[in-house]
C-alpha cells in the first residue's frame, strides 16, 4: 500500500514516524518498508511500536539511511505487511521480562501494552538512546546507560516468569543463554538482512534448530531454545 507520513516527533537520536493507514501488527511482527523518494528499489524491514491515530508509529534513526525520505510530513512510503511470526505473549506468564538494547527496546512496546504485569530491563550506549524506554508501557522500568545489562539480567530473573528479548543480535543471544541457565521461558527477536520480506529471496536466513531457515517467515521472533539447537 502507499502511505503518508502524518507526523516525525525527534527522539534523542531517533525519530517517531507515524504512517497513515497502516495496521501496526501484532506485537513483534514486521513490515517492508521503502521510501518512495529513494533510489533503493527494496523496503526496509520495521516493527511498528503501536498504533497511532490514523495509522502506525515506527522508530527510524534519526539519520534516516535508505529511508530519511520519511523523516518529513507528507512523504510518501511503500508499505508491505504485517509480515511473520510475533511474540506468544500468553507463554510469557503473569510477570514477564522485557529486556532490550539501544534501537530494539521499541520493538517491546507492544508486547507492554498487551501484558500489564511487564517489567522492563534496558540497556543503552548513551542517555540519548535511553529516550526509547520511554515508548515502553512497563508496569516498572530499570534503565541502564553504559552499564552491565547482563549482571543486571540475573537479578532481574528471580522474580520472572518469561523473557521477551529484542535489540542487537549480540545482546539478545547473550540474554537467550542466560534465561536458558535459569530454567526460564524465553522468546528472542532476531535481526537478518531481508529483501522481501515473505521467504521469496532467502537473505534472511538464519540458524535455527541446527539448520538454515528463513527467518521473515521464521520469526523475527523465535523461541530461544532453536538457538541452542544451532
Amino acid at each position: 500500500m502507499r502511505a503518508s507520513v502524518l507526523s516525525v516527533e525527534p527522539l534523542g537520536p531517533f525519530s517517531l514516524v507515524t504512517l497513515g493507514g497502516v495496521d501496526s501488527g501484532a506485537a513483534g511482527r514486521f513490515h517492508m518498508v521503502r521510501a518512495c523518494d529513494s533510489d533503493s528499489v527494496i523496503g526496509r524491514p520495521l516493527s511498528a511500536i503501536g498504533p497511532a491515530e490514523g495509522g502506525a508509529r515506527f522508530v527510524l534513526a534519526s539519520s534516516g539511511g535508505g529511508l530519511a525520505p520519511l523523516l518529513r510530513v507528507g512523504a510518501q512510503a511503500e508499505v508491505q505487511g504485517p509480515f511473520g511470526r510475533g511474540f506468544d505473549l500468553a507463554a510469557a506468564g503473569r510477570r514477564p521480562l522485557l529486556v532490550g538494547g539501544g534501537f530494539g527496546v521499541a520493538l517491546l512496546a507492544g508486547a507492554a501494552r498487551e501484558l500489564p504485569g511487564a517489567t522492563l530491563l534496558a540497556g543503552f550506549r548513551d542517555a540519548g538512546q535511553a529516550l526509547a524506554a520511554g515508548l515502553v508501557p512497563a508496569a516498572s522500568s530499570e534503565v541502564i546507560v553504559d552499564g552491565d545489562l547482563l549482571g543486571a539480567l540475573g537479578r532481574a530473573l528471580a522474580s520472572a516468569t518469561g523473557v521477551l528479548a529484542a535489540g542487537p543480535d549480540g545482546l539478545v543471544r547473550a540474554v537467550a543463554a542466560r534465561v536458558s541457565e535459569a530454567g526460564l521461558a524465553c522468546q528472542v527477536a532476531l535481526e537478518a538482512p531481508m529483501a522481501c520480506g515473505y521467504g521469496s529471496c532467502h537473505g534472511c536466513a538464519v540458524r535455527l534448530d541446527g539448520r538454515l531457515q528463513r527467518l521473515c517467515i521464521e520469526g523475527p521472533v523465535v523461541d530461544a531454545r532453536r538457538l541452542a539447537a544451532a
